[in-house]
């Protein structure tokens, strides 16, 4: 069962402003794969970060600047941090998060684990660790997929 949650498609879309005038949208597909750049409906390449720089593929007509800008950008997104971040926090318990938008995450647990405790530990510490101002919602499933839990938290604060 396990395999088949890496194969989840996680499409996230982010919203950039350029200069306060021009809007670009920032679209994942999958996680891992380059980010498409669009811009009045018209796709004007894609970019990925390679050797920790962001550059456009060969086809694109994103100028460097604009490249470095959007890369900047994403890389000031705190949902591509939060995965490793609830890893880090609870390695006993977490084998993996998928992210499946900038609101919602999928966190499969470790077998063998009290899942009962987990939920209790979870719940009460996940507002810390969060930075983000918008609600996140978490479904978090035992190793098994036979039990879960979700869980919305909104500016740090549990919303029931």
């Amino acid at each position: 069962m396990f395999k088949k949650l890496s194969k989840i498609m996680a499409m996230i879309e982010l919203t950039y402003f350029e200069n306060s005038t021009q809007l670009f949208q920032v679209i994942q597909f999958r996680t891992g794969e380059a980010w498409r750049i669009v811009h009045e409906g018209e796709l004007l390449g894609s970019i990925l970060k390679m050797d920790g720089l962001w550059v456009a593929n060969r086809n694109s007509i994103l100028v460097e600047g604009l490249v470095a800008s959007i890369g900047k950008f994403i890389d000031l997104q705190h949902f591509n941090n939060l995965p490793e971040e609830l890893r880090l926090h609870w390695p006993m318990y977490i084998q993996q998060v998928i992210i499946q938008g900038d609101d919602q995450y999928l966190i499969v647990c470790l077998p063998e684990i009290d899942f009962n405790h987990f939920e209790k530990l979870f719940k009460t510490y996940i507002s810390i660790l969060l930075k983000d101002r918008w609600e996140i919602l978490f479904k978090v499933y035992d190793a098994e997929m036979s039990a879960d839990f979700q869980l919305l938290v909104k500016q740090g604060s549990l919303v029931d």
